[in-house]
């Protein structure tokens, strides 16, 4: 496992950092506009199981975790918490984020100063700690950012030494990004960013300039990077994808096809697709999640294979330009 500085913050964190997303199971939430539960997650992962990766992602060198409290309605926070806590590692970098959870079967996205003081609270609470080591907004968009006092709220709760970094996951606005980096206030900026969706490219050279770390999520475009789908894939009841648009799913799947050149007999598609997001300036870490052991272990193996050659980029570049 090679080690990236974080940023502002100099935290040394592991180039594949482990996102913990689907090691708290699932939640059926309802959204405002409808009367179905619809999973929010990637299915079902025992309690056992889920503690089971984490320990086995600090063995491979792993010394950051990503979560939140919507991640399995509370169970991903809980989950690492006991882990670590088995573990006895107090080296570990640990984000979690505000804003988005779930209140009595209903999918929240609430960003204002009260409820974002309420919802770090909890966090404290499931994760055992006094002190936070990062905490973001969880993508709000600019409608849902409104006057910024959650923002505020963050900014106060450093002050006060309750969380020791603060940043925003953003949802898909560059401008967004952009107007946080310049802000000189966020530490930390967490990214969407796949050779299916390179939107926030232009945001990694500005972060590097002002020296704000860049998280980056979805490195697998939801899976699709993995090259292990295709038009006759059926996604299980409890995973989120399978409400997906189906012509979305059939772009996601069109797209990863032309990708395959990467695929070698020493690199799946999926690790050559986060040393793709490696390679790119700026970027202090990939957020990978995983469900199983095998996952987490192709995932964290990517330090080990060589970079992506030259011929490999260009022709990346080729592939990535075509947009259906």
């Amino acid at each position: 496992m090679r080690y990236r500085t974080l940023g502002r913050t100099n935290l040394n964190v592991s180039e594949i950092s482990l996102g913990a997303w689907s090691l708290g199971g699932i939640v059926r939430v309802r959204d405002r506009t409808s009367k179905n539960a619809d999973p929010c997650g990637y299915g079902e992962v025992a309690e056992a199981d889920g503690i089971t990766i984490v320990e086995r992602a600090l063995a491979l060198g792993i010394n950051f975790i990503d979560t939140a409290p919507i991640y399995g309605d509370g169970n991903s926070e809980l989950r690492v918490c006991k882990a670590l806590a088995e573990s006895g590692r107090r080296d570990v970098v640990v984000s979690t984020k505000c804003g988005v959870f779930a209140e009595d079967g209903q999918y929240m996205r609430i960003f204002t100063g009260d409820v974002i003081l309420r919802e770090v609270e909890k966090s404290l609470k499931r994760l055992n700690r006094t002190t936070l080591d990062i905490e973001l907004l969880h993508s709000p968009t600019i409608a849902e950012f409104g006057d910024g006092s959650g923002w505020k709220a963050l900014l106060e709760l450093k002050d006060q030494g309750v969380v020791r970094f603060v940043g925003i996951s953003v949802f898909s606005e560059p401008g967004q990004a952009r107007e946080f980096v310049e802000s000189g206030l966020c530490d930390v900026l967490m990214l969407k960013v796949n050779l299916l969706d390179t939107t926030m490219l232009p945001i990694l050279e500005l972060a590097q300039k002002h020296n704000v770390g860049v998280m980056v999520r979805e490195s697998l475009a939801g899976g699709f990077l993995t090259g292990l789908f295709d038009e006759n894939t059926q996604f299980r009841p409890d995973d989120q994808r399978s409400c997906w648009p189906r012509e979305q799913v059939l772009d996601s799947i069109r797209r990863a096809d032309r990708l395959k050149f990467l695929v070698r007999q020493d690199r799946t598609l999926a690790q050559a697709a986060i040393q793709w997001v490696l390679s790119l300036p700026g970027v202090s870490t990939v957020t990978a999640g995983c469900g199983t052991i095998a996952e987490l272990q192709e995932n964290a193996a990517v330090s080990d294979i060589p970079p992506l050659s030259p011929d490999e980029l260009e022709r990346v570049r080729e592939a990535i330009s075509k947009t259906s």
